[in-house]
């Protein structure tokens, strides 16, 4: 069995057309969706001026992830995708929690996020950054719960 890799590609924002393109896509890909809830049927590929159809059969984790992919470029807003186990410089896991590199390299050196040293570089697992931030999300969606409720029973926040 041969191994499929993706290319890098270079980073490209949605133009206006290709954001409007995306966004009926996902109408219809999204309709097809409730119509078929687990889709296991094959979906056809056309170019526009192919003579012959492509068929492809797309396993349905990949396909809702593409309906993912196209509401994201519909919102105007690039996609990059990257395998779980792909390995991040500081730079790239700050710039995905959205802090600064001395904040990322503080964490690590807490041990609040696995890493490894290569040279005198600290490689971090996207799996590990992803699990380390849905953590994180949760512990703050808690706080935020628990803040709401002592403003309510305060009179100070209608819900």
């Amino acid at each position: 069995m041969s191994r499929i890799t993706a290319a890098v590609r270079e980073l490209e924002l949605p133009d206006k057309t290709a954001a409007e393109e995306a966004a009926r896509a996902v109408e219809d890909l999204s309709e097809f969706l409730r119509a078929h809830p687990t889709p296991t049927a094959r979906v056809q590929l056309c170019a526009e001026d192919a003579d012959q159809e492509t068929r492809v059969v797309i396993p349905a984790v990949a396909f809702r992830f593409f309906v993912d992919v196209l509401a994201e470029l519909a919102n105007g807003n690039a996609v990059t995708v990257a395998p779980v186990h792909a390995e991040l410089t500081t730079q790239q896991a700050a710039e995905i929690l959205n802090v600064s590199r001395p904040y990322l390299v503080k964490l690590l050196d807490e041990k609040q996020i696995p890493y490894r040293r290569v040279g005198n570089r600290r490689k971090v697992l996207l799996v590990d950054l992803l699990d380390y931030k849905r953590h994180d999300d949760e512990r703050r969606q808690e706080i935020l719960d628990d803040l709401t409720r002592e403003a309510s029973a305060l009179g100070m926040y209608d819900s």
